[in-house]
């Protein structure tokens, strides 16, 4: 009977994970995901989200670092201007959420602290820091970004101060469909099905030139239909922290390389299919697609990186 109550309990403590809400950070070292534990911290999850959606955190400093302590923004806005703040929220320390190594909690004013005087401020934990829990709140987690923080954590200290000779900063955050992994641009880059080879996809995320706004999926795809190799390609744009993307494909066929080639024999069919492109890691995915050839799921592997982009190193443990 125990061990029945104990697989149950199990199973919803996984149910309840995976309704977790997930915050994407897009810092100027490099993404970090984090997961909101709504279950044990929701009046603060609750907080903190509304200043993600209504674009608080966006364009705003990580002003603190103390190395193997805390790495601490929300405070202060790019320029330096003081972020505005709402009304403090009541405490939820003690739930059982310590402040150890890639952990998200809410910072605090006066000292002592007030324990009921969070607002925008947040750190995340560089060391197992057990003197913090008595007193403040931590409400998730970093799911990815540990070579990112590892950066920050790492950087030069103005002396006597716990500021950053070059102080990183948050460009944007979103929220994140919860136990999903947002697009991000270091899936730039070559794809392939391992169970089929000669057959893959490059993807390159980007966005227009010059222009702020949502990010682009762009994606070729080369595979075999009857005997003979195919390509297509489409572009689609996606909101930023955005886990799948639907492109619109086409196919162009007719051409010939070389001096043989004659552009009035290329013939394009632009209703060709559809594929949506979704990610489960940093280094793999699923790809789903309907088309005039079939229907299908293929699982993909990342083969390339873009240069100065970090997979493995970033996954948390």
């Amino acid at each position: 009977m125990r061990l029945w109550f104990a697989v149950v309990a199990l199973a919803a403590a996984g149910k309840l994970a995976a309704q977790n809400p997930r915050v994407l950070m897009d810092t100027d070292r490099g993404p970090i995901l984090v997961e909101l534990d709504q279950t044990r911290a929701p009046n603060t999850v609750n907080n903190f989200l509304s200043y993600v959606e209504d674009g608080t955190y966006n364009s705003t400093l990580l002003h603190r670092v103390v190395p193997n302590f805390v790495v601490q923004g929300g405070g202060f806005r790019e320029n330096g201007a003081a972020i505005v703040r709402r009304a403090a929220i009541a405490s939820e320390r003690n739930n059982g959420l310590l402040n150890t190594p890639g952990t998200i909690a809410m910072a605090l004013s006066g000292s002592p602290p007030n324990v009921n005087s969070a607002t925008t401020d947040f750190f995340i934990n560089t060391g197992t820091n057990a003197s913090l829990n008595p007193n403040f709140t931590v409400f998730g987690r970093m799911v990815f970004g540990t070579k990112t923080l590892a950066d920050i954590n790492a950087l030069t200290i103005i002396g006597g101060t716990e500021q950053p000779i070059r102080i990183p900063f948050v460009r944007r955050m979103a929220r994140v469909a919860p136990g999903e992994f947002p697009i991000l641009p270091l899936h730039t880059g070559a794809w392939f099905d391992p169970a089929n080879s000669g057959k893959g996809f490059l993807l390159e995320v980007a966005r227009v030139d010059g222009v702020e706004g949502n990010p682009q999926m762009l994606v070729a795809w080369y595979d075999f239909h009857e005997g003979r190799q195919i390509w297509m390609n489409g572009i689609a744009s996606f909101p930023f922290g955005a886990s799948s993307v639907e492109v619109p494909m086409q196919i162009s066929t007719g051409g010939q390389f070389g001096a043989a080639f004659n552009p009035n024999q290329v013939t394009t069919n632009t209703g060709w299919g559809r594929i949506t492109i979704r990610f489960t890691s940093c280094d793999a995915g699923t790809f789903t697609y309907t088309s005039s050839f079939g229907n299908g799921t293929v699982p993909v592997r990342s083969l390339t990186l873009p240069t100065n982009e970090a997979c493995a190193a970033n996954k948390v443990p």
